[in-house]
């Protein structure tokens, strides 16, 4: 129960639809109606006569009120249980379901409970996602129609303190009134339109995918600068991405913390699915690492740690993200990070995926390990970037960064994000991933014999000397870059190695960053590529392929089913209300997002 309002489970709503629609059946005998008197009624042609034993006029609101003395053997369900009567006397359907009593026998008229195919609806994932959603549609619905209300009433009465303050009368308070009635018409029309992509003002392109693009946008009405991702419904369909997009939508409503990008609106029109999120100027954190090359290590261990509390952030919530790295983490204006795209933070990996990765490790069993010197490895990679720095993005790009029980498809926990942070570390320290080769093949046979492969870098030049590891920072990576019975799995295990004691844990983002990005306006993209140079857009050329080569991929022959995007809008046009900011939904513009 929330503000009066009932929340019922899957099971339940089934049955009490089910419930409501026996009662309706011809099949049901009619109750019987308590004798009396009937109440006085005009007789029309055609209908029974009537009399004192006929029940078709018996009108209990009328006999209530006479206050008749058989008024207590009306089966009035509702009044008994106000009055306190026993459930054997009174089968209270909602009150039974309140105290846990089995919905079998409450709600099921024969008792005999679920057959096998509503079992198996029920507990499948799509009708449980669909009724959370329906749950949290109807809360949110209620929540802002309350907040329309009372900020209606305070505007109003805003209104009759000023018009009696400036003793308006006649003529001139019915022209004020006048205007005051057109603004609530107004307000009243916007809660009434659907969010549309033509509500926002394209600036320019930010980033491009194999599935869609993002765009720096405006949003006319109010001015909130975002970012604005694109997504064709059918690409998602075919390509089987649809569980993926939505679960990144339910993680952007589901959190209010500042270390992840945070979501304002999600809409979608008949071709296209739109994720509305706040615009993080900074760019992302691959091209700050590819400008600084190596970082020191108090600058390594300042963003590791930001990045070990975001990503702990997206673990409260009950999500593993298993495919981390330098990319998913932004910069924003005051130089501090949060964490993007949750596409793969998923219950469980595209089965697909995994027989992919399994294949790629499967072929490189028999390779022979190539040992390599430190600088060799780091000169391998800078150059890799230099002619690809869409690396990640592209079709040949290899998992860095992906803990190998993933890569196997075998069972694991929050600790592969540990593995993947560990890795990042390494980087930071290093200036290449552990696990990298001059090809994707000899990547693969890295991460298939990591054990033999990871190892201390070493310089042994004069002028690289400050780049060799603390024995602690080295003894760091080793707890985070290890087997998984041994591995880090936790903020509390992090916390207490030496490498982090001087972290301010619970006030990281008070801490000046090391770099903050210089903006000229809250609409710079000066950290992002540039669309519409040749240069910038060369570096998109395996990604373009990649698009290609999605588009070429034979259309799904079941037909797409439009149902699959139920409870993804997000956001509304309508006007909220600030006394209603204690409950976390009130923006400051006044419009009401959501209270989830």
């Amino acid at each position: 129960m929330c503000d009066g309002i009932a929340i019922l489970s899957a099971a339940d709503s089934f049955f009490l639809v089910s419930h409501l629609i026996s009662f309706s059946s011809p099949a049901m005998p009619p109750t019987p109606l308590p004798s009396g008197p009937p109440s006085p009624s005009k007789h029309i042609s055609g209908l029974p006569e009537p009399s004192a034993k006929s029940p078709y006029y018996r009108d209990v609101h009328m006999d209530t009120a006479k206050g008749l003395p058989s008024i207590h053997s009306y089966g009035d369900i509702h009044m008994q249980t106000a009055k306190g009567l026993g459930v054997g006397q009174v089968e209270d359907i909602r009150m039974q379901t309140a105290r846990g009593v089995g919905t079998e026998n409450t709600l099921r008229a024969n008792g005999t409970g679920f057959d096998v195919w509503e079992r198996e609806l029920l507990e499948s994932g799509e009708v449980r996602r669909k009724a959370t959603v329906a749950q949290l549609y109807f809360l949110d619905y209620y929540f802002q129609t309350l907040g329309y209300i009372a900020a209606r009433k305070d505007r109003r009465a805003k209104f009759d303190q000023d018009t009696k303050a400036r003793e308006l009368k006649g003529a001139e308070y019915a022209k004020e009134f006048k205007s005051y009635c057109g603004r609530e018409r107004v307000l009243l029309r916007r809660r009434r339109t659907k969010l549309k992509v033509d509500q926002f003002h394209i600036i320019a392109q930010v980033g491009q995918g194999g599935y869609g693009e993002v765009f720096l946008a405006r949003k006319q009405e109010s001015g909130e600068v975002c970012a604005l991702k694109k997504m064709r419904k059918r690409t998602l369909f075919k390509m089987d991405e649809i569980r993926h997009v939505l679960v990144e939508r339910d993680i952007l409503t589901a959190t209010k913390t500042p270390w992840l990008v945070r979501l304002l609106y999600a809409f979608q029109d008949p071709e296209h699915v739109y994720l509305a999120m706040e615009y993080v100027p900074g760019g992302d954190f691959r091209t700050l690492l590819n400008n600084s090359g190596v970082l020191k290590e108090e600058h390594a261990r300042f963003y590791i740690s930001e990045m070990f509390a975001a990503v702990n952030e997206l673990h409260k919530l009950g999500y593993i993200h298993r495919d981390l790295k330098p990319e998913n983490f932004l910069v924003d204006g005051t130089g501090h990070v949060k964490l993007t795209d949750f596409g793969l933070a998923t219950g469980a990996l595209n089965p697909k995926r995994i027989e992919s990765l399994k294949v790629k490790l499967d072929k490189v069993k028999d390779n022979q390990v190539i040992h390599r010197s430190t600088i060799e490895r780091r000169s391998i990679y800078k150059s890799i970037r230099n002619e690809d720095p869409r690396y990640a993005d592209s079709i040949v790009g290899s998992p860095d960064y992906m803990a190998p029980e993933v890569l196997r498809g075998k069972p694991y926990t929050y600790s592969v994000d540990y593995w993947s942070l560990g890795c990042i570390l390494f980087e930071f320290l290093a200036g290449f991933p552990p696990f990298s080769g001059s090809t994707p093949e000899e990547t693969w046979t890295n991460l298939k014999n990591w054990t033999k492969v990871l190892r201390r870098p070493e310089y042994d030049k004069p002028e690289d000397l400050i780049f060799n590891l603390s024995d602690v920072a080295w003894d760091a990576v080793t707890r985070l870059i290890a087997h998984a019975s041994v591995r880090y799995a936790s903020l509390a295990q992090l916390t207490s190695h030496p490498f982090f004691s001087r972290v301010k844990w619970d006030d990281l983002r008070a801490v000046r960053a090391p770099f903050v990005p210089a903006l000229d306006s809250e609409i710079d993209t000066g950290y992002y590529d540039d669309f519409s140079s040749p240069e910038d857009m060369a570096k998109y050329a395996e990604v373009q392929e990649k698009q290609r080569n999605v588009e070429a991929v034979r259309e799904k022959e079941e037909p797409f089913k439009r149902g699959v995007w139920v409870g993804f809008t997000f956001g509304k046009n309508g006007p909220g209300v600030g006394a209603l900011a204690g409950l976390g939904g009130a923006r400051e513009d006044g419009s009401l997002a959501t209270i989830f």
